[in-house]
């Protein structure tokens, strides 16, 4: 058993120059594969512009922190109830971390908001908050029991 901390764990992100830089290769990547996969040429395209909209969508609210479904603080309580604040909303929502992947360079996480049908995605790059919380965030992240 650890220690519980008797302060929040508070992360303001910010905008992420590495994911502006990272998800547009990886999109890209998608692309050339499709280049590779014997389709007919208007389910290429198609499948294309879906890429292209997904390109969109995830700088958006993952890179940039626009839009009503990008999360612009996330906080863990000393009792490890996790709550989101979405970016332009006022409002904080309690919500259950589903799944978690850790890294120092970047976390990503599934949430299950108590209030929405779906999971959302949150991906955290160590660009777009600051040094020490988010090195606290990812320990806290990494001894965080699921409820049961």
């Amino acid at each position: 058993m650890y220690p519980r901390s008797e302060s929040n764990l508070i992360l303001n992100i910010k905008v992420s120059r590495f994911l502006a830089g990272v998800l547009p290769l990886v999109h890209l990547g998608g692309m050339l594969l499709l280049l590779a996969v014997p389709v007919f040429w208007l389910i290429r395209l198609a499948l294309w512009a879906l890429l292209g909209m997904s390109l969109y969508w995830s700088l958006r609210v993952h890179a940039w922190r626009q839009g009503p479904s990008a999360i612009e603080t996330i906080e863990m309580d000393g009792e490890e109830v996790v709550s989101v604040r979405f970016a332009g909303k006022e409002g904080w929502h309690i919500c259950r971390v589903t799944s978690r992947f850790v890294h120092p360079w970047l976390t990503l996480l599934s949430l299950k908001i108590e209030s929405r049908r779906w999971p959302v995605s949150l991906a955290i790059a160590a660009d777009a908050v600051e040094p020490e919380p988010f090195r606290r965030w990812r320990v806290a992240l990494k001894l965080h029991r699921a409820p049961a």
